[in-house]
């Protein structure tokens, strides 16, 4: 079952044990002794309450089938939502009186019940999905080009054994694998190029093999990212284009347009207060700019509040750090709530940004990473984002490793972007602001 088919289940899961809780509710309150005129009075106002708990949880990234595995974090992150609907319910009742229940008690036993039958539905679906419906995979490959891509691939499957898939060997050759496993039924069988350089047949293989796939598409469909050092040329010219459909570019310049007209909109007071904190802490500049390499390669200036001390480069350019001692009291608090990114909307206006991209990375490190990072120059074939796909699924970059493996993602966005992956992305990146 593909990840998509498992998130849909997932969500009707969820929305069966709503269902299930709120007749359990009504029989715990009223002692079994349930009227159809019951039922009505509070069924379409707990619909609403079942959009808030299911968007609630959607927020907080607990619809990520490969994060459903019931640890301590991921029992924490269900409590805290769970607070956070449970709040928002009641706060729905007073404001709308129409509805005509205030059920407090009522809402109570709600919660409780729904929040026991949706920790053990995940875990019933962990369990199924840990040890049913998963697909076997065999990997061939060169182990001393390809091994840390195996490898991660690998160590994804056994921390998440609930994403479908168990490995069943690695070989090194065609002909190992035909001598030792070629008798076995297999569902993947996942080849690099170089070991078909070696010796075997892969003809001889395909009836026992439900699927074959090359290492780099194997990695990319699994893990979300491209194998920069495992690609040339070639597959750019088979799998990026330069620009999208003419239907895209249009609905996204618009949604670009009226999502930073309203944000400036609805933020512009909130934003002069936070001008006037930055102002008072030092008399210091209140923006902070800096150039950047957007499409083409064209650079143009970042805006952002200034969250560091004055002169903090003033010995030139140096990676930003997480607990970096140039960044003041008040630049953490606008850091954590992601609200130093704000004026950014002012470049997505200008066409400097789109909404979703690339981030765009500053000059001075652009010529080191391009000639560090294999292919990095593709980066800039298209608009450079406010957020991205590199952003929601990998922690913030400041060493050449990490850029590289931001790059990777970065690839993935650029082959695959569409107007609904990019939906995703920005409702992930929601979801990031509410719980880091």
């Amino acid at each position: 079952m593909k990840k998509g088919a498992r998130s849909v289940l997932l969500l009707l899961g969820d929305m069966a044990m709503l269902i299930t809780a709120f007749f359990i509710m009504l029989e715990v309150a009223f002692q079994g002794e349930i009227s159809q005129q019951v039922v009505s009075s509070h069924f379409m106002p707990f619909v609403f309450v079942f959009g808030i708990w299911i968007f609630v949880f959607f927020l907080f990234n607990l619809y990520e089938t490969q994060l459903i595995k019931p640890t301590i974090p991921h029992l924490r992150m269900i409590g805290i939502a769970s607070l956070v609907a449970f709040s928002t319910s009641i706060i729905l009742f007073y404001i709308v009186q129409s509805f005509g229940i205030a059920p407090k008690t009522n809402l109570v036993i709600f919660s409780t019940i729904f929040v026991i039958l949706f920790i053990g539905w995940r875990r019933i679906f962990c369990n199924i999905f840990s040890i049913n419906f998963r697909k076997s995979i065999v990997c061939i490959v060169d182990q001393n080009k390809n091994n840390a891509y195996v490898k991660e691939i690998i160590n994804y499957i056994e921390t998440y054994p609930q994403s479908g898939f168990y490995v069943l060997g690695i070989y090194s050759s065609l002909d190992e694998f035909t001598t030792r496993q070629a008798k076995t039924q297999v569902d993947t069988l996942i080849v690099s190029k170089d070991s078909l350089k070696k010796t075997g047949n892969l003809i001889l293989i395909y009836n026992n093999v439900k699927n074959i796939l090359d290492l780099t598409y194997a990695y990319e469909n699994i893990l979300g990212k491209i194998p920069v050092d495992s690609i040339d040329e070639t597959w750019f010219l088979h799998n990026v284009q330069s620009t999208n459909t003419t239907s895209y570019n249009i609905i996204t310049y618009f949604i670009n347009i009226a999502v930073s007209l309203i944000v400036l909109t609805v933020t512009f007071p909130f934003l002069l207060v936070v001008a006037l904190l930055i102002k008072l802490y030092d008399r210091g500049s209140i923006f902070y700019t800096q150039l950047r390499v957007g499409k083409e390669n064209k650079t143009f200036k970042l805006y952002k509040f200034r969250s560091m001390i004055m002169n903090s480069e003033s010995n030139g350019a140096v990676w930003a750090g997480k607990n970096d001692n140039r960044i003041t009291p008040m630049g953490k608090i606008i850091r954590k709530l992601h609200i130093d990114e704000i004026p950014q909307m002012i470049n997505v206006l200008k066409g400097d940004l789109s909404l979703v991209g690339p981030r765009p990375e500053r000059l001075e490190f652009v010529v080191q990473l391009e000639n560090t990072i294999p292919h990095y120059e593709f980066r800039h074939i298209i608009r450079p984002g406010f957020t991205g796909w590199a952003q929601i699924k990998y922690r913030y970059a400041n060493t050449v490793e990490n850029s590289k493996e931001k790059f990777q993602y970065d690839l993935f966005y650029i082959k695959n972007r569409n107007i609904f992956m990019d939906f995703g992305i920005i409702l992930r990146t929601i979801q990031i602001i509410f719980t880091h």
